[in-house]
Order: structure tokens, then sequence, then C-alpha cells
């Protein structure tokens, strides 16, 4: 694990335009459509596998068994993960799921792998008093802009609660060169995806509604992401006693690189 951020020079300045997926006005569908997407190509590639270890970590630190994941959206990589914990770690961990959009047909399926996915809406700069455990975001942080990321981590931070959030969306010329594929991708996909719907079929084949708006979210997905060394100086200026932070970049073999930020209460 590398538990320092790379420094490289911006070639690249972070441009927070709209992402589809976060607008209230968005139909519901269409973004089931795009987080249901998000979910299968993570759990299928074991994009965030390389998560499992820093999870532990801040597991063992804060002393809790519990997972609340922010920002769900179609079920997200908790559930396998709570699964590699097990094999990895012995960590037995139960999971909440939450979002600021709940995915019904999400919680259903999180309900059969033994998740609570919670139907009410949850901000992850304000999370309520009774959800208590170890906070996580996976490919989130970057739909906040810094100002908004300094919230996240301080109401995790003032809370005693540890943190981890990780993105597998990096800002770099390859990075946006990559998502060029996203259409394809989509294509190649979707008949994994279940249930697999007249509507998502609709939408992917007949009218390209999904690759398209997919492609234009992980295109903007790509310059909005914080690098290593930006979450590197954000969490050196909330350093507090009783609570460190560490920003670092991980890899599973043969996988992508995963950036991280992972916050920890000190006994």
């Amino acid at each position: 694990m590398d538990s320092t951020a790379t420094e490289h020079p911006t070639l690249l300045p972070r441009l927070h335009l709209f992402e589809l997926i976060d607008q209230p006005w968005y139909p519901r569908a269409v973004r089931n459509l795009s987080t249901d997407y998000l979910h299968t190509v993570a759990a299928r590639l074991g994009m965030f596998d390389a998560a499992t270890d820093v999870l532990a970590k801040g597991l063992q630190a804060s002393g809790t068994d519990t997972l609340v994941d922010l920002g769900s959206g179609g079920q997200g990589p908790v559930p396998r993960l709570q699964r590699m914990l097990e094999a990895r770690h012995g960590l037995k961990t139960r999971a909440v799921l939450t979002d600021l959009y709940p995915n019904a047909e999400a919680a259903e399926r999180a309900r059969a792998e033994g998740a609570t996915y919670l139907p009410r809406p949850e901000d992850a700069r304000q999370v309520p008093e009774d959800l208590r455990g170890m906070r996580t975001l996976f490919n989130a942080l970057h739909h906040f802009r810094p100002e908004e990321v300094r919230e996240v981590l301080e109401d995790a931070q003032r809370r005693g609660e540890a943190f981890a959030a990780f993105e597998v969306v990096h800002r770099t010329p390859g990075g946006v060169l990559g998502t060029l594929l996203v259409p394809l991708l989509v294509l190649l996909f979707t008949p994994l995806i279940r249930p697999l719907t007249p509507l998502r079929l609709l939408l992917t084949y007949a009218v390209p509604v999904a690759p398209l708006a997919l492609a234009w979210d992980g295109l903007v997905s790509t310059l909005r992401a914080h690098r290593p060394e930006e979450l590197k100086a954000l969490t050196q200026s909330l350093q507090r006693p009783g609570y460190t932070w560490e920003v670092g970049v991980v890899r599973e073999k043969g996988k992508g690189a995963v950036t991280y930020v992972l916050g920890m209460p000190v006994r």
C-alpha cells in the first residue's frame, strides 16, 4: 500500500461541470440505468478490490463492525468487499447503504445480499446521528467541490467515525481518453445487468440514451476528480488531536489504481 500521495504536476485544471446523475430533475428511471451499470461494472471487474486492506485498517482502528456507505447508487461494491474483508482479514461486517437519490430496485438486491439500503435520502455532508459506523464513499467524492469535500470529511471527524473514500477516476490525459470507451462498455455490459428490462434494452440499443449519458458523466467525472496531492493538502488542514488522516493510492494486481482518503479516530 502506498500511503503517501504521488506528486505529479497538475496537467488538467479541475472543472466542476454538471453530471446528469446529480441533477434533481433527472428522471429516476434513467438515473437508475446509470447507477445499475456502474454497480455491475465495479462488481464484475473488481474495480475496488484494492480498497479491502484500507477498509480493514479503518474498521480495526475504530472498533466498529458496521459500514455506512454514502452514495451507494445501484448498490456499489460494498457487498463484494464485505466478503473480501472476511476472507482476508476475518472481519465480519454489516452494511447500511444510503444515497441522496435512493434506488429502490437496488435496495431489493442489497437485501438479498444481507445489506440494508435505506429508502430515505441521505446527504454525505450531514449524516444523521442514528447512522453509526465507518463511513465509505466509492467513486463519489468527485461529486463534491473542494469545500464540500471538506464538509464531508469534517462531519465524520467531528463525530469520531472512521471514514474512507475511494476513486477510480483520475484527472489525467489518459483518464480523459479512457472515457471514449464508455459507450462500447455500456453496450457490452448491459446484458449482464439484472434485471434486464425492456426499458433498459430500449434506451441502450434502440435509442442510445444510456451509452451517451454515461459517456458524458464519465468525462465530467474525470474532469472533476480530485488529485491525491489536492486531497492530501485538504486533509493536512483538518489534522486534529484524536483523529488522523492519510491519502494514498493502492492497486490490486492486474487492476487499475484506486485513490483513497482514510480518516481514523486515534485511541
